[in-house]
């Protein structure tokens, strides 16, 4: 009887996570994006902005164009240790349709995320050796499987960096170099005209992170991501990469004593 409990249970989990995750798919495929007041985008194909000097990667930044923004972006280095906060906001009818706020902490292939949900309920995520955990709160049990085709990405609701790199270059109707938020990233904007969807995003120059996406559908803002301060290395943060039973998976000793 036992064993048929702990089988249903692990079933629910899972079934959970995929619906998770399929939503989320489902949001990266078609995420368009609202309006910004991003000066003049028609001018954003060459030059960096103001100190076109040397970029966060420690050279000349190159100019940018929509056939050569996905090959700058896979150049960028993305942090190796770092913590963030993430807003991830959906709309429909022009109405706010749900909200997720995430907590993020990632450092060398491992990435914890403790995600808010619009009802409040707080999902826990570790991704690491290719394989998920995942638990929510005032729970024991805690799903356990292989990540396979997984991202911490998607875990957080978010756009992957895959999802740009794999836009269809002829979908690009304007990249360049422009400042967010006080940083420097790289913009991107891509539509779908018979589908009525237009995509934007914004992705560090620094840190080669995605800092900020948006998603329209015929011409009505869905969906928004923004990334706050990123702090790197990661916040030294005690037990981050541990299981509700005290497992430790991972410790920033570790990574030193490689």
């Amino acid at each position: 009887m036992e064993d048929r409990k702990r089988t249903a249970l692990a079933a629910v989990i899972i079934i959970v996570v995929l619906a998770a995750v399929l939503y989320s798919f489902s949001m990266n495929l078609f995420a368009p994006v609202p309006e910004l007041d991003l000066a003049d985008l028609d001018a954003l194909n060459s030059e960096a902005p103001s100190a076109q000097q040397s970029g966060g990667q420690g050279g000349l930044m190159v100019g940018v164009s929509t056939q050569t923004v996905q090959s700058l972006i896979a150049s960028l280095n993305r942090y190796e240790s770092y913590s963030r906060s993430v807003t991830v906001e959906y709309f429909a009818a022009g109405q706010m349709a749900g909200t997720a706020s995430a907590q993020v902490w990632s450092e060398a292939g491992w990435t914890r995320c403790d995600l808010t949900l619009s009802s409040g309920r707080v999902e826990h995520s570790i991704m690491g050796d290719g394989r998920l955990w995942l638990w929510y709160d005032r729970e024991a049990a805690v799903y356990i499987g292989p990540a396979e085709d997984l991202s911490a990405d998607l875990v957080q609701r978010l756009p992957t960096y895959e999802d740009v790199l794999a836009l269809d270059k002829e979908s690009i109707t304007s990249a360049g170099y422009v400042e967010r938020d006080g940083l420097p990233c790289v913009f991107v904007e891509a539509a779908m005209p018979d589908l009525g969807y237009v995509e934007r995003y914004w992705i560090s120059e620094n840190s080669g992170l995605l800092m900020a996406a948006e998603a329209e559908k015929d011409g009505e803002l869905i969906y928004t991501m923004l990334s706050h301060e990123v702090v790197s290395p990661m916040e030294q943060t005690t037990g981050i990469f541990t299981l509700p039973d005290g497992t430790q998976l991972y410790t920033p000793e570790q990574h030193q004593d490689t």
